[in-house]
């Protein structure tokens, strides 16, 4: 295991988890050594500002066994820097251009051996505990296969929004418009869950992780856990740092390709679903207000 002393100095200025802070009641006990290896795999690009407190917060959660793999996309910025800074206790780390993020991470899935498998973008990072956590719910024999739970969202100015994180089964999954709780850095699974359900789709670049929850979810179920898991720093140069708008786009895309059959009345039902949170209820909402306008004018 890794401990604070192991790392290199904080950069001046930086303090708190995970620069200078360890928590004591984080440490693994006997049988934790036991436990399968989590392969954690983060992705980066011209994401310096953020990297070394993601790489710090993966080599400090005092988990006996992790594989830590970094796929950068061939940054212009100081992250090969960091990356090097760190090189003694990152397992694989590569800097070289590649075809987006999905592509990264299945670069990174394919040198990865743990049973336990996750990713973590590099402007994201773990508060103590969170593999410690996922180790002891998904290992060998616990008959869990991929579980969830809870992000905190962290802005600029140091405050945050809970992000509470879910799964309440498949067909709830597809109702993403009814509200989306499934957050990508809290969310671990065995390597059964992930060879039954295959890597990224490299063809998609926002939803790649609620095509793999889909997937995923055919052959198992995922497990609750009532804790914060990760923390997402929100900025304006990340993906959904338009508060998610693209992302719910891109979401209501593809929907329709995840429901199945059109002869099967579960479709039509998403559909008029969907339809009646995006269409019908807006246009009654403004068909509404254009005629209280109207009233008010008389």
């Amino acid at each position: 295991m890794i401990s604070i002393g192991d790392l290199p100095s904080a950069p001046a200025g930086r303090s708190g988890w995970p620069w200078e802070d360890e928590v004591s009641d984080e440490t693994p006990g006997p049988s934790d050594f036991l436990l399968p290896t989590i392969s954690v795999i983060t992705p980066s690009f011209n994401q310096g500002r953020y990297l070394e407190q993601t790489i710090r917060s993966v080599l400090l959660q005092r988990y006996p066994n992790l594989e830590y793999i970094v796929i950068d996309g061939g940054s212009t910025d100081e992250s090969v820097e960091i990356m090097q800074k760190y090189a003694p206790w990152i397992s694989y780390r590569v800097s070289e251009k590649d075809r987006g993020q999905s592509h990264a991470i299945n670069k990174g899935f394919a040198k990865a051996g743990g049973k336990i498998m996750c990713w973590l973008n590099s402007d994201d990072y773990y508060p103590p505990g969170t593999l410690l956590t996922a180790g002891r719910l998904l290992a060998d024999g616990s008959g869990n296969f991929a579980l969830a739970g809870h992000c905190l969202k962290v802005y600029q100015d140091g405050s945050s929004v809970l992000l509470e994180g879910r799964y309440e089964g498949r067909r709830r999954l597809f109702e993403f418009w009814k509200g989306y709780q499934m957050h990508q850095p809290a969310i671990f699974w065995r390597r059964e869950a992930f060879e039954k359900s295959g890597g990224l789709d490299e063809k998609l670049h926002l939803i790649m992780d609620f095509d793999l929850w889909v997937r995923i979810s055919r052959h198992c179920d995922f497990v609750n856990v009532d804790r914060v898991l990760a923390c997402c720093n929100y900025h304006d140069e990340a993906k959904t740092g338009d508060d998610y708008r693209r992302y719910h786009t891109d979401l209501r895309k593809h929907a329709t390709s995840y429901w199945g059959s059109m002869l099967n009345p579960e479709f039509w039902r998403l559909w008029y679903s969907m339809t009646d949170h995006f269409t019908i209820q807006p246009g009654i909402k403004r068909l509404k207000s254009v005629l209280r306008k109207l009233l008010k004018g008389k």
